[in-house]
């Protein structure tokens, strides 16, 4: 299906209206040749943003500095400005993005050349793609409703999040939610004749350290939060997990991965920045997303060994069940995955506006005993990235995702502050 966009045109009534419009046929051409285009007056833009549309804000001329500030309110984020080279379209677009970027109001500038050459139009293409994604991505942060269940695990020292600053920027919802709504409900659940059957079936892929009676309890638990995640509307969630192992006597590693399949985002040690990355992952880059531990690093081969109890299923082919590894209690997931392409992304910081990102490739799934139960080997393209990666300073979660998606990743990061 095309596409649709809007052009929305910023022109001074000082200019002829036919000639503004009648010089731009190579630009109007080419934007006709990919999407359904809608152009509109900057006049006539309704008072508040319409969802799940990409939008363009074409500068036309010269002189529409105060009008365009006026309006902004009600384009998409990050702004689209568009300009190019006749009635002084460039020269107010460059006042325009200045002031946009004093303000901290996420942007980006694309200038259409005279006579633009192929390569330019596909590249120009390319961008707006990847731009339009970006915007789509910031509508969807601006609905959601993100669960904190229980604050953060005492071990991440460095991973505190101002949430009331990533609220204010995207017009996400943070809940807090104290983790005995859990635990009262884990307690009172029973499991329903679907998931009786779903514990059989899972029943074949037991470890020897694993039970049924252990896959029934691990399923209770995706009960409990599940439920949770109706009540209080969530889309996305952390949970200061090892709360559970106490309480319950069991984990939420099952609950979590069987959850990210479902499309509710799920991380564990309430850790709210790898939880970021995992939702930064789905909305940019559509895929589920393996949250992990750095384990071991060998610069022989450019690769950092990652390990974690839980990974959603739909990632790989094969998995096995077994405990949980620091407490050998409940159920860990064990996950294959494909040796392939990978992304390893993590952001952070208290305004979660830093990032790495590297394209690399999985080598191997490990076997390591003293480690966490899904175990890939990750492959480097270059060592000086292993260094990188050390230096990055966003704590000790990582982030990977099927496919290489550096680029869409680092040019997400350069629209915001």
């Amino acid at each position: 299906m095309e596409s649709s966009i809007k052009i929305v045109v910023f022109a001074s009534p000082l200019h002829d209206s036919t000639s503004v419009m009648g010089c731009r046929e190579s630009l109007l051409n080419e934007l006709r040749s990919s999407y359904n285009t809608e152009f509109i007056d900057s006049e006539s833009l309704p008072e508040s943003r319409t969802d799940n549309e990409y939008i363009i804000a074409f500068i036309a001329t010269g002189g529409v500095e105060e009008q365009f500030k006026k309006r902004w309110k009600t384009l998409s984020r990050p702004i689209l400005l568009l300009s190019d080279s006749y009635h002084n379209s460039l020269a107010a677009s460059m006042e325009i993005s200045t002031w946009l970027y004093q303000n901290k109001i996420p942007h980006r500038h694309f200038n259409f050349p005279i006579e633009p050459t192929r390569k330019y139009l596909d590249k120009f293409e390319e961008l707006l793609s990847v731009m339009f994604k970006i915007q789509e991505t910031y509508s969807k942060l601006a609905k959601m409703r993100i669960g904190l269940i229980g604050g953060e695990s005492s071990w991440l020292i460095s991973s505190a999040v101002e949430c009331d600053h990533v609220s204010q920027k995207y017009g996400t919802t943070f809940v807090k939610i104290d983790v005995s709504e859990v635990e009262k409900r884990y307690k009172s659940a029973s499991l329903s004749e679907n998931l009786k059957c779903r514990a059989q079936s899972l029943s074949g892929t037991l470890c020897k350290d694993s039970s049924i009676n252990d896959v029934e309890e691990a399923l209770k638990m995706y009960s409990a939060i599940k439920e949770i995640v109706k009540d209080f509307s969530l889309d996305a969630l952390t949970i200061k997990c090892f709360d559970l192992l106490e309480s319950c006597s069991t984990t939420s590693c099952l609950a979590l991965s069987l959850l990210n399949d479902e499309g509710i985002i799920s991380g564990c040690e309430g850790d709210i920045p790898s939880l970021w990355s995992m939702i930064l992952a789905r909305l940019l880059c559509g895929s589920a997303s393996f949250m992990s531990n750095p384990s071991s690093i060998e610069r022989a081969d450019k690769s950092i060994d990652f390990a974690h109890c839980t990974a959603p299923l739909s990632m790989g082919k094969k998995f096995a069940l077994s405990s949980h590894y620091e407490s050998k209690q409940g159920i860990g997931v064990a996950l294959k995955l494909p040796l392939d392409k990978f992304t390893l992304f993590k952001c952070g910081g208290p305004f979660l506006n830093n990032h790495y990102a590297f394209n690399g490739e999985i080598i191997q799934n490990t076997n390591v005993v003293e480690r966490c139960r899904t175990q890939v080997k990750y492959e480097f393209s270059d060592v000086e990235e292993i260094d990188l990666y050390l230096d990055s300073h966003l704590g000790n979660h990582s982030i990977l995702i099927p496919g290489w998606h550096k680029d869409i990743i680092n040019t997400f990061f350069s629209t915001i502050d």
